[in-house]
């Protein structure tokens, strides 16, 4: 029988296949009780194959030591594992993933999920809550809360470092703090 480590990485490959080389899969460990979930991968993160190494991801590694997580012991995904992008005026940039881009990420996600198998999901920002707790969740009202998700994994959405990364002064300082809150419950709620 495959070891856990042998069948994530099939499932690696299988996603590389099916997106291309550009494509970014989660990283961490296979027994984590925590999986952060973000939206897509930057520029960045295309760039080092890896998830949330831009400026949002150094914010969350900030904020992951401020609530006393340790990143080397959890897992960090994201939903889409293509950057989605648009072309403006001869520059490209980041633009929200489209509904049929979230269910192909869905496809490989929940795969990859129910193999490392964490005791909670926290998503970070509205498209991974609204994919995978529900369409009408909203932040405002239901951020930091633990509720269950269709993967039937417990799961706590809070803010995305990036939507910090737009706050100034007090707002940011507010908002930092709720998410550093929120990261806190889902340490205590995953047990360690």
């Amino acid at each position: 029988m495959a070891s856990k480590k042998e069948e994530w990485k099939k499932l690696r490959e299988s996603s590389a296949e099916r997106f291309g080389e550009d494509s970014v899969f989660g990283e961490g460990s296979t027994g984590a009780r925590i999986a952060i979930v973000g939206e897509a991968p930057g520029r960045q993160e295309v760039e080092q194959g890896r998830p949330f190494v831009g400026q949002a991801g150094k914010l969350l590694d900030e904020l992951l030591e401020e609530a006393g997580i340790d990143r080397s012991k959890i897992y960090i995904t994201n939903v889409v594992k293509v950057r989605p992008t648009k072309e403006s005026g001869g520059r490209t940039s980041n633009r929200p993933p489209r509904a049929g881009e979230i269910r192909e990420g869905l496809e490989i996600l929940e795969s990859e999920l129910q193999l490392v198998g964490p005791s909670l999901l926290v998503l970070m920002g509205g498209v991974p809550a609204k994919a995978l707790i529900k369409k009408s969740f909203t932040l405002s009202r239901e951020r930091g809360e633990v509720l269950d998700s269709g993967i039937g994994i417990p799961a706590l959405a809070t803010y995305h470092p990036a939507y910090l990364l737009r706050q100034r002064g007090e707002d940011f300082e507010k908002t930092r703090k709720a998410v550093v809150e929120d990261l806190k419950t889902a340490q205590k709620h995953a047990g360690g």
